[in-house]
């Protein structure tokens, strides 16, 4: 049934296998942290322009993690609330 939803259906979908809403998204913020930390230390050792460069990349990339968190979330709760 979900096949025919698109990219919906495939992040419904993951969401059950991850064990609900909130474990995939904790699943997603932790492999984006990793990332985001790794470019971090690159960045920050070039120089310390560097740093400052990086620390404004980090609060970027976490806005936007928190703005699709959220957006996930809503669209799953709509989904489960459409299922009921």
């Amino acid at each position: 049934m979900l096949e025919n939803l698109g990219k919906y259906g495939e992040i419904t979908k993951q969401a059950a296998e991850a064990g609900g809403v909130d474990k995939l998204i904790s699943a997603i913020e932790k492999a984006a942290y990793t990332k985001g930390a790794a470019v971090g230390v690159v960045v920050g050792g070039a120089a310390v322009s560097g740093v400052t460069a990086a620390v404004m990349a980090y609060r970027s990339r976490k806005a936007r993690a928190e703005e699709a968190k959220e957006q996930l979330r809503t669209t799953a709760r709509e989904a489960e609330r459409s299922d009921s």
